[in-house]
């Protein structure tokens, strides 16, 4: 299975079963995902059904003032392949484009459910802990080692 660029309408599926699971009335859709620079993966299936997806848009953040970011949204791997690295390869893949792009820094509201997987791939998590419909989140950050103005 490969990471491939999709479009927006291949992550909704897989947003609504696994991140809005449980929540009525929730929109999988983003603000952010019409932005002209949105960035949208998928690893599909033998079938072409998205398995794991996850969303990219330049976006600042308050927690690195003046460097070059950019926000994840909609990371989601399939339940029943949830452990067998989809979402490391995943992650690895839009990391790579985001600093193809620029990214001096990448940010996400990670779940505290997930906290352990942004950490094992170098994330930093930050700041106090908050609710996101319900859901405990903090703040994940990874720093990808370029020099402002570079």
């Amino acid at each position: 299975m490969e990471v491939e660029e999709v479009g927006v309408e291949a992550t909704f599926a897989l947003r609504a079963k696994v991140l809005r699971a449980g929540v009525e009335g929730s929109d999988v859709r983003f603000p952010s995902d019409e932005h002209p620079q949105a960035l949208h993966l998928a690893v599909s299936d033998e079938h072409g059904r998205a398995v794991a997806v996850v969303s990219a848009v330049p976006a600042p953040t308050e927690r690195r003032p003046g460097r070059s970011a950019w926000r994840l949204r909609g990371m989601a791997v399939e339940p029943a392949l949830q452990g067998r690295g989809l979402g490391a390869e995943l992650l690895d893949a839009v990391v790579e484009r985001c600093r193809g792009e620029g990214a001096e820094v990448i940010w996400a509201d990670g779940r505290d459910s997930a906290l352990g997987f942004y950490r094992r791939r170098g994330w930093a998590v930050e700041g106090e802990g908050y609710d996101k419909i319900g859901i405990p989140h903090h703040t994940v950050v990874l720093d990808l080692g370029v020099e402002p103005g570079r």
